[in-house]
């Protein structure tokens, strides 16, 4: 039987090291501004919040700052006045801080709205209290704008490097860095298990939230689409397999007046375009019907394509994009098609990441080595 396999990048296809340190350097800069060394955050407090599914460093670095912020202004006898601007109340805090240093933080629970950012759920729900309302806005919300959100313009520089950050959003740089992503991110794949994902009966394609230029198939300006998972899969030795990343995605969102968090993971609109795209190679008429589908509750010609009887594999290191493969192949099923959806999970070890497959009963290893050699039994 012909088998689809959707990979994930982060965590899966990459070790995605760069990410991490250019979290942390972001975190970091605010830090300094305090007159404190360093945020110190682990990875089990990060891997929790990834448990929730709070999985992007775009919304894990304003909601981090968030807590270390509300916490410092939690001990403080009286609200003071602080600027809504990131840098100015970063500077205001570290003044009065007075020697205090934040302890283990606390991040409230709260409901992930659907289609909706982590940070703006965390918003709608009053999350952060002590922080002044501007301030809170302007750390929560639009955090995929680069333009309005600067914990996200500041990440950015750390994972481009600041000349390419320049080049791909048309703005001047704000720090001097080299980019974490070419400095620190590492392939998961060997030789072997690369072989054996390019067997003729496999369809590859990546699903992911990295950003990424606009699908191949379509002529327009990248400027503002940082190609960062398009890098990733050149990385891994994947660089032709049909991708339907973050700025894809996006791409279609503005020109049709969508929100890109309806379409991303765990929507299946993201996993349903990947299959289509990994069968016929073609990235935007994927996301075209896919979207469609989203409208209409019914599939295209595109998906005419496609053979009636497959595998749907779906390799992650989180449940989001596990959800969307799941309810894409639903869709597909109820479409008529004979399809075997088969979710794996990819833990690196992590105890935080098994807990969650295994709450939802999916099955996982700690290598991709491991996990492709169970696929291709």
């Amino acid at each position: 039987m012909k088998k689809v396999i959707l990979l994930d990048v982060d965590g899966v296809l990459v070790n995605p090291a760069g990410y991490r340190a250019a979290l942390h350097a972001t975190l970091n800069y605010f830090a300094s501004l305090m007159g404190t060394p360093h945020f110190d955050f682990h990875e089990e407090k990060i891997a929790d919040l990834e448990k929730r599914g709070i999985f992007s460093e775009w919304d894990l670095v304003p909601v981090l700052l968030a807590a270390a912020w509300n916490d410092i202004l939690s001990t403080w006898n009286k609200t003071v006045d602080l600027p809504s601007e990131l840098v100015s109340a970063a500077v205001e805090i570290g003044r009065r801080m007075n020697g205090y240093v934040p302890g283990e933080l606390h991040i409230p629970e709260f409901e992930l709205l659907p289609n909706v950012y982590p940070t703006e759920s965390a918003l709608e729900h009053g999350c952060f209290p002590f922080l002044p309302v501007e301030l809170r806005r302007n750390l929560l919300h639009d955090s995929r704008n680069v333009y309005f959100s600067h914990t996200t313009r500041l990440f950015q520089h750390f994972s481009l490097g600041s000349r390419v950050f320049s080049e791909t959003y048309n703005l001047p740089a704000e720090v001097e860095t080299e980019s974490f992503l070419h400095s620190h991110d590492k392939s998961n794949l060997d030789d072997k298990t690369l072989a054996k994902l390019l067997h003729e009966d496999v369809y590859l394609a990546s699903i992911t939230a990295r950003p990424s230029a606009p699908p191949r198939d379509v002529e327009t300006s990248h400027i503002g689409y940082a190609p960062e998972a398009e890098n990733a899969l050149e990385l891994v030795g994947l660089p032709d397999i049909p991708l339907i990343g973050y700025g894809r995605l996006e791409y279609y969102a503005k020109l049709h007046g969508v929100d890109t968090a309806s379409l991303l993971k765990p929507s299946p609109v993201q996993s349903l375009a990947a299959t289509a795209a990994a069968f016929t190679g073609r990235e935007w008429a994927s996301i075209q019907a896919a979207a469609q589908w989203q409208k209409t509750g019914r599939l295209n010609s595109v998906f005419a394509d496609l053979p009636r009887s497959f595998e749907l594999i779906v390799v992650e290191d989180t449940m989001g994009g596990i959800r969307s493969t799941l309810a894409a192949g639903d869709v597909l099923r109820q479409a008529g098609f004979d399809v075997i959806t088969r979710p794996l999970g990819l833990t690196s070890g992590s105890a935080s990441k098994a807990t969650a497959f295994d709450a939802e009963n999916i099955p996982h290893f700690e290598t991709l080595e491991l996990l492709v050699a169970a696929i291709m039994l």
